[in-house]
């Protein structure tokens, strides 16, 4: 397999996937025909798609296609399924956000409120949380941190992208 089809090959296996891919994945699936420069080919197809329709984006070490920014305006016609959160959601969210990872009874101690099920579930179900293993503590309690599509939701690139705590009292008060 030359360049070209490796290229072409990287390409299909990026649209075709149903999540975004790493570059270890790829390497993998590309290393059963031979020995490739894989960052010389996403940089290329990065190449190839800049200022066009869709464009190769790499987010949190994972590659995938998205509707070019510059479309933006014209890409509203699609109806969006709206979900209005609670304030309760919210504040996890936030809390779960900036103190990752976090188990359930440090928010609630943050929150000074208990968090319900529900809370976590709809997080949960949003794919804007996930459990990141257990605390060494007694009870073993799962800690949260926050995932992929909370990321792609809200445009950040890494969760290093949050505003500053310092810069969000500044424009609260």
């Amino acid at each position: 397999m030359n360049n070209k089809i490796a290229k072409n090959f990287i390409e299909s296996l990026i649209f075709s996937a149903d999540e975004p891919l790493t570059k270890e994945s790829m390497k993998k699936m590309l290393s059963y025909y031979g020995e490739f420069n894989l960052d010389h080919l996403l940089n290329e197809l990065k190449h190839d798609y800049k200022d066009r329709g869709v464009e190769l984006v790499e987010l949190d070490k994972r590659f995938f296609f998205k509707t070019s920014d510059t479309l933006n305006e014209f890409m509203r016609i699609e109806t969006k399924k709206t979900r209005n959160l609670s304030a309760a959601a919210m504040e996890t969210l936030a809390i779960i956000s900036y103190h990752q990872p976090v188990t359930r009874a440090e928010i609630e101690k943050i929150r000074g409120k208990p968090v319900f099920r529900g809370t976590l579930d709809t997080l949960l179900e949003l794919k804007w949380i996930k459990p990141s293993g257990r605390r060494e503590t007694p009870g073993r309690p799962v800690t949260w941190v926050t995932d992929f599509e909370f990321l792609r939701h809200f445009g950040l690139k890494s969760i290093k992208d949050l505003p500053k705590i310092d810069e969000l009292e500044s424009v609260i008060l």
